[in-house]
């Protein structure tokens, strides 16, 4: 079941390390932003296309005060990807810009650098440490903080 979801996802990885990348959480994760979830209303919007393998993310944010009030994606990406939103589709409420770039850069740093990874709220993006040596997922993996950096920018 798992080689079925991740076909399209992953060139020529081995058996064992597939399992490692595509855990029961990871799949069940990306699995919870399948169907796109629009707001009302929302002051920002942006989409971000990774240049590497076509994965696309929309996300929508509604503001009140400077803070992240309303998540909406769109998301037609590989499962690493989705996982990442699903995660940020938790943490994100109630945040700043700042806030939300620096879960960004240590997100970053933990993939490029094999820093600690991200805690608080964004402790879950954990999940993506087995990625760290696979470094053509790393840019799709970043696209849904790059999104949301773009949304805010454009306001």
């Amino acid at each position: 079941m798992i080689n079925d979801i991740v076909a399209n996802d992953v060139g020529s990885i081995d058996g064992d390390a597939l399992l490692q990348l595509y855990n029961r959480e990871l799949i069940e994760l990306s699995a919870q932003v399948e169907e796109p979830k629009s707001l009302p209303r929302a002051d920002a919007r942006a989409t971000c296309i990774s240049l590497i393998c076509g994965s696309e993310v929309t996300v929508e944010l509604s503001l009140k005060e400077g803070r992240v009030a309303g998540f909406g994606y769109i998301i037609e990406a590989c499962s690493l990807t989705k996982a990442v939103v699903a995660i940020m589709a938790r943490a994100i409420i109630g945040k700043t810009r700042a806030e939300i770039a620096a879960a960004g850069a240590e997100l970053k740093a933990m993939l490029d650098k094999k820093s600690a990874p991200p805690s608080g709220e964004w402790g879950a993006l954990k999940i993506l440490e087995p990625v760290i040596d696979y470094k053509a997922r790393h840019e799709s993996i970043m696209l849904p903080f790059d999104a949301v950096e773009k949304a805010f920018s454009s306001l």
